[in-house]
């Protein structure tokens, strides 16, 4: 058996434990047998029903029960009874998608699921042989099926990472909001001061504080420093001249507070991403542009604020004002601060990663019920063939996400290199900006919840039809073949009849 996420790892395991539990509770009470009692009962009354001018009621009877008995019991054999031993190292994570496209996965022994793996571990569980045989090969056919699919780029996922990675330190935090408004803000005033129109490149290009264009133009972040004393950087008497050496260190210029490679804002501020988001990262861009997409975020107002609960910078201004009138405008920039946190909460990006989490629930839900959905249908075939269609459903919507990403990706590569080209985008990094924003627009939100959500339940809603349809179609036809069955011995009963009321006649004559 085979899982295709982390959660399902342990959920198909512990939801095969937990129907072994309900089928062992169904057979100590006996309550299994109910329904094929039920069942002969209904069938016994029905034949009294019938007159005695349709043949011997006995007859009728007698094939009717056995027929009743032999498919409940083949039911119970194929579908109820658990046979095949299976625990936690026999379940095997699949990582075959992975190793296509060439991206490293943890096992779920490496992962956050550690300690699951150490609660199921000498745990076993027994599957019943029709499960087990729908499982393998519900998951082959879709592991083929994603297979058939190109290679993504996961650019969705990779911002959901970058976005999740928030400034643990509260030094560099304020250090962040520091550079802002003794750098960014004196440089930003001056740009707009000494130029009367600015160019397409230099409007792209200045919109962070990490901006090319003021590191690399004379008079900018060369020419500006920090104005609070940085222990990182000692006193020098030719650059500081001006500053009082209080003993705490020196005023580096913005341009080596920002980009000194070993103490630097930039590096201190990359150091919070996580080496698999880094990796991940490395593997799809350039040293330079990943830098870019992963920094435009980390010290945007709005992660600094997610970061520093609320705090934020504002661009040519300081946190000095006082006053009746400060505070009201105070209070309007927090509860203007307030509703963009809330606006940057993720949106699919969240989704998608909770999707394979109910997935793995309804399948383990599925599972769990099976026995009491087989008892309370008075183990009928048509069960089963629902039941089948339903886990067939849902393990087969691991695909339509994988075609969905897919998709995803190809659109927000094309909308946003078409960005670029047009010279409309904030960086020349074509991703900074997606890397850097946390909405799509309505239109884009729409086709993801179609991909994403709409897909997956038209898919189940029509399987599930099908399969209800096909269930009672096969349902019918059983019964249809028992009723010939039942006529053909119904004639030849009257036949055997004939026969003796005629052989009686000639021996009286």
């Amino acid at each position: 058996m085979t899982a295709n996420s982390f959660l399902e790892y342990f959920l198909v395991l512990f939801g095969w434990m937990l129907n072994n539990a309900m089928w062992s509770i169904l057979l100590s009470t006996g309550l299994f047998a109910l329904p094929i009692v039920f069942k002969i009962l209904g069938i016994w009354l029905k034949v009294r029903e019938e007159g005695a001018d349709e043949g011997n009621q006995g007859v009728l009877a007698l094939p009717r029960i056995e027929h009743a008995i032999y498919v409940s019991f083949c039911v119970m054999l194929f579908c109820c009874i658990p046979l095949l031993p299976v625990d936690i190292s026999t379940i095997k994570f699949d990582t075959s998608r992975s190793t296509q496209c060439g991206v490293s996965v943890p096992t779920p022994q490496n992962s956050g699921y550690k300690g699951l793996v150490n609660d199921f571990d000498g745990k076993t569980a027994e599957v019943p042989v029709w499960w087990y045989l729908l499982h393998m090969i519900s998951k082959g056919v879709t592991q083929a099926m994603i297979a058939s699919i190109p290679c993504g780029d996961q650019l969705r996922q990779m911002r959901f990472d970058v976005q999740n990675t928030k400034i643990r330190d509260p030094i560099v935090l304020q250090e962040v909001q520091d550079f802002a408004d003794q750098c960014y803000s004196r440089s930003y005033f001056k740009l707009k001061n000494t130029n009367s129109q600015l160019s397409d490149a230099t409007i792209n290009s200045v919109g962070w504080i990490g901006s090319s264009y003021f590191i690399n133009t004379s008079g900018y972040y060369d020419y500006y420093t920090s104005m609070t004393p940085r222990s990182q950087w000692p006193y020098d008497k030719v650059r500081d001249n001006g500053y009082p050496d209080v003993g705490k260190g020196g005023y580096p210029t913005c341009k080596e507070w920002w980009t000194d490679s070993t103490n630097g804002l930039q590096t201190r501020v990359l150091a919070n991403i996580d080496d698999a988001t880094k990796a991940e990262l490395q593997r799809k861009f350039t040293t330079a542009q990943w830098q870019e997409m992963a920094l435009r975020w980390l010290v945007s107002p709005r992660n600094v604020g997610l970061s520093g609960s609320g705090e934020t910078y504002a661009t040519g201004s300081s946190d000095m004002g006082s006053g009746l009138g400060f505070n009201v405008t105070r209070l309007i920039s927090t509860i203007g601060v307030g509703m963009k946190q809330a606006e940057a909460l993720p949106g699919f990006d969240a989704l998608k990663q909770a999707l394979p989490m109910i997935q793995a629930l309804l399948e383990m839900m599925i599972i769990i019920v099976i026995p009491v959905l087989m008892m309370f249908s008075a183990y009928e075939p048509k069960t089963i063939v629902t039941i089948s269609f339903a886990l067939f459903a849902l393990a087969f919507i691991s695909f339509w996400w994988e075609l969905a990403g897919w998709l995803d990706d190809r659109m927000i590569t094309i909308l946003y290199d078409s960005m670029s080209a047009q010279g409309i985008s904030n960086s020349s990094v074509p991703f900074a900006e997606f890397t850097s924003s946390t909405a799509d627009g309505w239109i884009m939100n729409l086709v993801l919840g179609s991909m994403y959500v709409v897909f997956p339940m038209f898919w189940v809603g029509m399987l599930g039809w099908i399969g209800a349809n096909v269930g009672g179609a096969m349902g019918s036809l059983m019964e249809k073949a028992t009723l010939s069955s039942l006529e053909a011995g119904e004639q030849g009963g009257k036949l055997a009849k004939d026969v003796a009321i005629k052989a009686g006649s000639s021996g009286l004559k």
